[in-house]
């Protein structure tokens, strides 16, 4: 007899398939997580090349806030595709040229002195909940699964 509706099979599939990738996407998100903590800890200490940043566009086609895209300079290199953390967009205009901090991300750059804390802790949260999710279905599971002889 059958006490949460999760017979034999529901248990197989549950533990061989779905759970293995769950954990998977954990283990991803949580590498994700590190990488993203990694850039906003050198932002927030200051560390990178400096240079400026030419807003070029204001985006406000993604699900977050608006953003400033534009053009990091440094003595460095030139990107042409890049975008600024640390400004709203009553900040800038475009054309404005301000100092700005490139602490290794592929497109993203710093006001100096800001950082996406924010981003990090809700990355860090869903990596948790991904990683402890399987576990805690398993057990629920199993605490539900009826004993030999009872009934």
């Amino acid at each position: 007899m059958e006490r949460n509706g999760c017979g034999t099979g529901c248990l197989v599939v549950l533990t061989v398939v779905t759970m293995p990738l769950v954990l998977i996407v954990g283990v991803l998100l949580s590498a994700a997580t590190v990488s993203a903590a990694e850039l906003e800890y050198r932002a927030a200490h200051g560390e990178g090349t400096t240079g400026t940043f030419t807003a070029t566009d204001l985006d406000c086609s993604g699900r977050g806030p608006c953003r400033w895209e534009g053009v990091f300079e440094s003595s460095a290199r030139t990107r042409q595709d890049a975008w600024i953390y640390g400004y709203g967009p009553l900040d800038l205009s475009e054309g404005d040229r301000v100092p700005a901090l490139d602490a290794g991300h592929d497109v993203k750059v710093f006001r100096p002195g800001s950082y996406d804390w924010p981003g990090v802790l809700l990355l860090s949260a869903l990596s948790l909940a991904t990683l402890l999710l399987p576990a805690y279905v398993l057990l629920r599971v199993l605490r539900k699964r009826p004993t030999a002889g009872s009934g």
